[in-house]
């Protein structure tokens, strides 16, 4: 692994174990995105990221079940295979809109609860229960738009170094 990909694959540990995942879980996925080959055994995780094979086993589970990895086999090999292949993460993206429907059900759950009370009271659950009815909505809509995006590009950038940045279509 060259410093440049350590750095990469540090800062995306982070960034997922500030957000609810283990900075492990970020660390190998984001390993598993840019490693080459495409595929790699526990044992290859666990040399290249510098962590036990428990480790390695317990967060493919764990990024697996989440969607962001996928496991395989070989006819005649024992070993498993992790890998973060292309539409892998557009699975994941296409399964938000229901984590946020399910957002807006419970929000919604707080408001009944507290729905005897006067309006001024319950204007931080409707904020929220408002947020999340209003990201439901727009999600299916960001997505279709990420999708042609993609869609539109011949094939995956090229540029090292450099962020691609692109407008999306109004």
């Amino acid at each position: 692994m060259t410093d440049d990909q350590a750095t990469f694959v540090e800062a995306m540990g982070q960034f997922l174990g500030s957000s609810g995942m283990t900075p492990m879980a970020g660390r190998m996925w984001a390993w598993l995105l840019i490693c080459d080959p495409p595929e790699q055994t526990a044992a290859q995780l666990a040399e290249e990221l510098h962590a036990s094979r428990g480790s390695i086993s317990s967060t493919a589970r764990l990024l697996a079940t989440a969607g962001f990895v996928r496991r395989t086999t070989r006819r005649g090999d024992r070993r498993e295979y992790f890998s973060a292949p292309l539409g892998t993460f557009r699975a994941l993206v296409d399964g938000a809109g229901a984590v946020y429907r399910r957002f807006r059900e419970v929000s919604q759950l707080g408001i009944i609860a507290i729905s005897d009370l006067p309006p001024p009271k319950r204007a931080r659950i409707e904020e929220v229960a408002a947020f999340a009815a209003f990201v439901e909505s727009e999600m299916p809509m960001l997505i279709d738009r990420f999708h042609a995006v993609r869609g539109q590009e011949a094939e995956p950038s090229t540029t090292r170094g450099h962020a691609r940045a692109e407008a999306l279509p109004a």
